[in-house]
Order: C-alpha cells, then sequence, then structure tokens
C-alpha cells in the first residue's frame, strides 16, 4: 500500500471512497473529498475534487475488506455484550440499594 498524496482531479461526479474500476490490478483509496477550484497554467479556473489518495493492489483491497467486514459483523455482537453488562451492572446495584435501605 502506498502513501497519502494530494491530488486534484476533474470529475464530474465526487469521486468514490474506493475506486475498482480504473484498473484492473489497482484500487484507489480516497479520503477527504472535497470540491475545489484551482487555476491551470493559462489561468483559467477549473473545478474539481481535491483530496488524499493512495494505491493499494488488489490483494490488499480484499483484505482489507475482508476485516472491515470481520470487524463489522463482532461489533453488533460486542455492543450488545456491552450493553447488557452494563444493565446488569445497574439492575445488581440497584439491587444492593435495596437490600442495604431494607427494602428487600
Amino acid at each position: 500500500m502506498k502513501e497519502w498524496r494530494e491530488v486534484f482531479g476533474t470529475e464530474a461526479e465526487q469521486p468514490e471512497e474506493f475506486d475498482t474500476t480504473a484498473s484492473p490490478t489497482t484500487v484507489y483509496q480516497r479520503r477527504n473529498i472535497k470540491k475545489a477550484t484551482k487555476e491551470d497554467a493559462d489561468g483559467k479556473k477549473i473545478t474539481g475534487w481535491q483530496r488524499e489518495e493512495r494505491e493499494m493492489s488488489r490483494e490488499e483491497y480484499d483484505r482489507l475488506t475482508l476485516m472491515q467486514e470481520v470487524v463489522a459483523s463482532n461489533t453488533t455482537g460486542i455492543v450488545e455484550s456491552v450493553t447488557q453488562f452494563q444493565k446488569d451492572a445497574v439492575i445488581d446495584e440497584y439491587t444492593q440499594q435495596l437490600i442495604e435501605e431494607g427494602l428487600i
């Protein structure tokens, strides 16, 4: 995976975060995409998209998407576990408080 670099492109539409179609061997990842205007060598204003971009091989992209899928699928379970743990802790604390106050 190469380092991030500043890029200005003149695409009609905002570029996607990942471009998997421009090259059969390379995937372009983009971030911080902003509409921008700059002047060319003749002083003519050009509107386009300023962004940071890096290149990665198809193999690197496949590994990255696999990791993202694993994280996404595990995140839900982790959040549910933490939420249940927090609920249980609140119930335990409330029960203890009721016991200390002699209400149960």
